[in-house]
């Protein structure tokens, strides 16, 4: 019995801990981009086509690197929402190169993977700029994205990157392919859960803010009652001694 608590408290630690989290995730992502990389040169190719690579498939992963380290800095947590506005155009155009992407090649891969891409920039946004400055300027939290929450925003992007994974898997023709697409979704699990986590903090936060602005009405209300009940009794025992 002791062995499953703790199993099931390792378990709850791995998943609710964010700093584990963007731990793992640094570590995906320089796998990711070493593997890649390896593949490419083991299949002799050229040197503009793994330039390419770079660029396509690893700018993502090299911009989420940067993120995710500077997170790790004090630099980075003092500039943390100035960091989240850089990612939330950063995601904006990789969408945009999803959609491109159909036009080119046309399949239920670049259908799936646009679609996750769109949930992710909306989640991200919906997250980590809602209650910023720009935020409010864009009355986000009045905008259809604020329908959803954090719950359906998690297990709507987990659908879609096993469905991903699944299309891809089926589509891999190589070992090389099948590493990639497993890692893929990996990344995109990880970088989800993370952002759940965030919002968890958040809607924790203003709990403990709503209740504590309550209490502290409440202490006043009662302070007020108390220093009305000494004024009367004062006044009482005034108007006796008068008499």
């Amino acid at each position: 019995m002791d062995g499953m608590k703790n199993t099931l408290k390792e378990e709850k630690e791995w998943y609710d801990n964010p700093n584990l989290i963007t731990t793992m995730l640094i570590g995906v992502i320089i796998l990711s981009i070493l593997l890649s990389q390896s593949f490419a040169i083991r299949n002799h190719l050229d040197t503009a086509t793994i330039f390419r690579s770079i660029l396509n498939h690893n700018s993502l992963y090299l911009f989420a690197l940067v993120y995710f380290i500077f997170l790790k800095t004090k630099v980075g947590r003092r500039y943390f929402h100035f960091l989240n506005i850089f990612v939330s155009i950063f995601f904006c155009l990789i969408t945009v190169a999803s959609m491109f992407t159909i036009f080119q090649s046309f399949g239920l891969s670049s259908l799936v993977s646009l679609a996750l891409n769109i949930v992710m920039t909306i989640y991200f946004i919906y997250v980590f700029i809602r209650d910023t400055v720009i935020g409010t300027e864009l009355k986000i939290t009045s905008a259809p994205m604020d329908e959803v929450n954090n719950n359906q925003y998690f297990y709507a992007i987990c659908a879609l990157i096993v469905v991903a994974l699944i299309v891809d898997l089926i589509g891999a023709s190589t070992f090389d392919g099948i590493v990639i697409a497993l890692l893929d979704s990996v990344y995109y699990g990880l970088f989800a859960r993370y952002i759940f986590l965030y919002k968890e903090y958040q809607d924790r936060k203003k709990v403990i803010a709503q209740a504590s602005a309550t209490k502290n009405k409440q202490d006043d209300e009662e302070k007020s009652k108390n220093d009305s009940l000494k004024t009367r009794k004062r006044k009482s025992e005034e108007d006796k001694i008068d008499g």
